[in-house]
């Protein structure tokens, strides 16, 4: 699997907390985003790659206030509604990113087919001999379930 830049788009992105604290590294992320930037939409710009999604504010002022978003942690990709400019959602378990941009449909596809793809993905290098990488169990962790991400929602 390539890592190179997948996309880029520059938009606004507005990080809505949906419970106390999420688990995955990415809530922890929009944690430290939402405690810079607070609940304003921030201009800057999105690149995706096969794994992560970063965004970086214009307004360079205010320290490392960069979002970089494991893909395998989006539990939904959303898209809202608008005439010029739509809002594309990230979900994780504790908090919606929403991406307001030209282009949102388009992008909320690629995001989505971009998370499926990771979800699935091997965590990391298998060791050993083939064929003894299998995880099972209670220590597999949320990746290795059968359950698949909920397809792009929104109004068409």
């Amino acid at each position: 699997m390539s890592y190179g830049v997948v996309g880029s788009k520059s938009g606004h992105l507005l990080v809505e907390t949906l419970t106390g604290a999420g688990r995955t590294p990415s809530d922890a992320a929009f944690d430290r985003f939402q405690t810079v930037w607070g609940a304003t939409w921030v201009p800057g710009r999105l690149t995706l790659t096969a794994l992560h999604l970063t965004f970086m504010p214009n307004r360079v002022g205010r320290g490392s206030a960069m979002l970089k978003l494991d893909l395998g942690d989006l539990t939904g990709v959303e898209l809202g509604s608008g005439v010029v400019q739509r809002t594309v959602g990230l979900r994780t378990p504790g908090h919606v990113g929403r991406l307001r941009c030209l282009g949102a449909p388009a992008l909320a596809e690629q995001v989505a087919a971009l998370a499926e793809a990771a979800r699935h993905a091997p965590s990391r290098p298998p060791r050993g001999r083939a064929g003894s990488s299998t995880r099972s169990g209670p220590a597999a962790g949320p990746r290795s379930g059968s359950t698949s991400m909920p397809r792009i929602t929104g109004p068409a």
